[in-house]
């Protein structure tokens, strides 16, 4: 049995995100994990994924998310979320989308997967 569920990991990955701490995030990963986002190739390692979400950071200096429902299982959840901040120009940015998240064997997050709502930043 994971001493932590894949709801209360999910969660926990939304508040690395609002802390701004990649490594926190990173520190929830299998070595191995993969990430797809949106306009990328799948990001593979946990090391690549922390280093993403430093660029992330960078161009988005302002971004905070709320997490609203999340459906979850022994192994899997996903979760609604929406969000909100302002880009390293001083656009607004908001959008909402899921994420969903599977554990290793290990209980770290083995596969991300992100879904938005807009879209309309990916070229």
């Amino acid at each position: 049995m994971n001493p932590i569920t894949a709801e209360e990991l999910a969660v926990a990955l939304f508040h690395a995100m609002n802390a701004r701490d990649p490594a926190a995030f990173a520190a929830h990963l299998c070595g191995d994990a993969v990430f797809h986002f949106p306009g990328t190739k799948p990001i593979e390692g946990a090391a690549r994924i922390e280093r993403f979400l430093k660029i992330l950071f960078f161009k988005f200096p302002a971004l905070a998310f709320e997490v609203g429902r999340v459906i979850a299982d022994e192994r899997r959840a996903a979760v609604e979320w929406t969000n909100r901040g302002t880009s390293r120009d001083g656009a607004p940015y908001q959008n909402a989308g899921v994420t969903v998240i599977e554990l290793g064997e290990e209980g770290r997050v083995a596969y991300l997967s992100d879904t938005f709502k807009d879209t309309s930043f990916i070229p």
